[in-house]
């Protein structure tokens, strides 16, 4: 099942779930099309992109306040995932689309090495970069994003079948260890770029969202309001009761592992004790959309803000 893709097709398979007596006061500061969609959120600072349908790019830079849209190179496509990484910025996208851009402002498209949707992408402030996607697609840049290597990955040898999961998230460190996830509860990472894959985790459902924080703090969500964490780098997991089945698309955490909050359809969950209980958001906007991303900023005069992307080409943002 594909995240961005499938979301419409389970909506209706979602539960609801009950409210923590305090609510988030979810403001919207951008929003699209009642059809439209926004499939990616990405902070380094104050400064923020997003990326959505029809090649929709979106730059911030006080926080999430004010949004302004930008000129896209790929106006017929959808951009399914996004990051900002040392002042440059990577998206990705259906049939293989990958967009760089060295300030976040002016972008533009590289030429393709799969026809795979680009469900993932992240880059350390090195320039080296991940891209991952739809039938175990696994592609390594080392230029920030210029040029691209096909990962060769033996599915079979890590999964003892021929299946090739879908990927839907990644992340790799400032010394290049990578560490992706996807269908069958997958959780793999490798050391250096062409090394041996690891794998730290599987199971039966798929994961749609990933964070890899300091001290060995990782959180993986997805189908059925799946909430794992590890506190050691991977090494255990724990499942955490997240109270919902609802389909959960991403999930962050703040510097210290503190505060932890989690979206999905119709869902938003917060946690104040570094992931160990996690409530549901109670206010109307939570409870009345499609969440795909959600990210955080810090340091700011605002405090801690979380921003969260979703239906109708939505940016919601609050204190957290």
């Amino acid at each position: 099942m594909i995240k961005v893709l499938g979301i419409a097709a389970i909506l209706g398979l979602s539960a609801q779930v009950g409210f923590a007596k305090d609510a988030l006061d979810l403001q919207v500061q951008s929003k699209g099309k009642p059809h439209d969609f926004l499939f990616g959120v990405s902070f380094e600072g104050g400064n923020g992109v997003a990326v959505g349908d029809h090649g929709l790019l979106l730059s911030t830079a006080d926080s999430g306040t004010s949004w302004n849209r930008l000129e896209s190179p790929a106006s017929q496509s959808a951009l399914l995932s996004i990051v900002r990484s040392n002042g440059r910025c990577l998206a990705g996208g259906q049939q293989g689309l990958i967009l760089r851009s060295d300030d976040c402002i002016k972008w533009e498209s590289v030429q393709a090495v799969t026809d795979a949707r680009i469900l993932g992408v992240h880059a350390n402030s090195k320039g080296e970069a991940y891209a991952v996607g739809g039938f175990g697609t696994v592609l390594h840049s080392l230029d920030w994003g210029k040029s691209w290597q096909t990962v060769v990955v033996d599915w079979k040898g890590l999964l003892g079948t021929d299946a090739e999961p879908h990927l839907y998230a990644v992340q790799v460190a400032e010394d290049g260890a990578v560490t992706l996830t996807g269908e069958f509860e997958l959780v793999l990472r490798s050391a250096v770029a062409g090394g041996r894959w690891e794998v730290l985790h599987k199971g039966e459902r798929s994961l749609f969202g990933l964070f890899v924080g300091q001290k060995g703090r990782i959180f993986a969500v997805g189908q059925e309001g799946l909430i794992l964490r590890s506190n050691d780098a991977g090494k255990t997991w724990a499942e955490v009761n997240s109270g919902t089945k609802s389909v959960l698309t991403d999930v962050w955490a703040s510097n210290s592992g503190t505060s932890v909050i989690a979206v999905g359809v119709r869902t938003v969950l917060l946690s104040r004790d570094g992931g160990a209980i996690f409530v549901a958001d109670k206010s109307q906007k939570s409870h009345s959309l499609i969440h795909s991303s959600v990210a955080g900023v810090e340091g700011q005069k605002d405090g801690l803000v979380v921003v969260i992307g979703g239906a109708s080409g939505s940016i919601l943002r609050a204190k957290f």
